[in-house]
């Protein structure tokens, strides 16, 4: 029992490492990407 605990465990912490390193890495993308919207809103 104390087994499947520790390996229930295990795999939570990898699986928020994971989730957190995607949800930081589509950040960094969408910096990338220039913002096409606030050229929209200056009056020309």
């Amino acid at each position: 029992m104390k087994g499947f605990v520790k390996g229930l465990v295990t795999l939570l912490l990898i699986s928020f490492a994971f989730f957190l390193g995607f949800h930081l890495g589509k950040e960094k993308v969408k910096d990338k990407i220039p913002k096409f919207q606030d050229d929209l809103d200056r009056p020309a």
